[in-house]
Parts: C-alpha cells; structure tokens; sequence
C-alpha cells in the first residue's frame, strides 16, 4: 500500500454510513461521494486522479432535482406526466452518480496500489451494490493494515 493512502482517508464506522445512508435516503451517499473526491483531490499531487469540482457540482445539483422530482412525482401520482419527467430526471441523475461512483472507486485502487484480487482493492459489483458503505470498509481495512505495518516496523 501507499503511504499517500494513509494520509488522505480517514477511519470512520461503517455502520454509521450506512445508516446515514438509509436514513437520508441516499443522501448521506452523496455527501461521502464529495468527501471522498475532495480528500482525493486535496492531498494528491497527481492531477490525473483529480475528480473535477464542475462534474461533482452538476451531480450534486442533479441529484438534488431528481430527489426533488421524484418526492414530487410521488405526491401527484394521479399525473402521469409529471411522474415520467421525474423519472427522466432521475435516469440522468443515476448516469451521473454511477459514474462518479466508479471514478472515486478507481482512484481509491490506485491510490492503495491495489489490483484485481489484492485484500484492498474495491470490487467493481460490491462497489455498485454497496458504494460508499464498501468503499469505507475497504479504507479502513487499509488504514488498518498501515497502523499494524507501522507498529512492526517501529519495533
């Protein structure tokens, strides 16, 4: 593993971010998304692995409409129309957060030196089931692995 890994993620409890996530209805998600680019981005050198401020914006924003929509549609449900433009709405929302789910899950591979089959590195299914509540565990298994590789080497 990297010693950049180290120092961009932090530990936090996987079961906490799952229930954020359920509890804010996929809310919490997108938020982790961010903090996760924006640890990436802020304390990575590399360029090429930086998530763009404007594509993390438009899925943001997009977001935000869809869920807007889609509450929307839910109560006007005796209309049809509105309910296929929620949906519409939503399609391209899902576009893009599927996208910026992989891009986070690629940089995070990279960022750990991890391929395929390795302990750390962040399976492409599991990651579309899971997201976020994956790609923590994943980091905290490898903040872990650090902390007992730095204890044994100090001894």
């Amino acid at each position: 593993m990297k010693k950049e890994f180290t120092e961009i993620f932090e530990v936090d409890s996987v079961l906490k971010t799952l229930a954020l996530c359920i509890l804010t209805i996929g809310s919490y998600l997108i938020y982790k998304l961010y903090r996760f680019s924006s640890q990436i981005n802020q304390n990575n050198q590399n360029t090429h692995l930086k998530i763009s401020n404007v594509f993390m914006f438009i899925a943001i924003v997009l977001f935000a409409v869809s869920f807007g929509s889609l509450f929307y549609g839910l109560v006007n449900l005796h209309d049809p129309i509105i309910l296929k433009k929620s949906m519409a709405i939503h399609i391209i929302s899902t576009v893009f957060d599927i996208t910026w789910i992989n891009m986070v899950r690629n940089r995070i591979n990279l960022i750990a030196g991890a391929n395929k089959g390795d302990k750390l590195w962040l399976n492409p299914f599991i990651t579309s089931i899971f997201h976020v509540i994956y790609m923590q565990y994943k980091i905290n298994q490898g903040l872990v692995k650090a902390a007992i590789q730095g204890i044994q080497t100090d001894k």
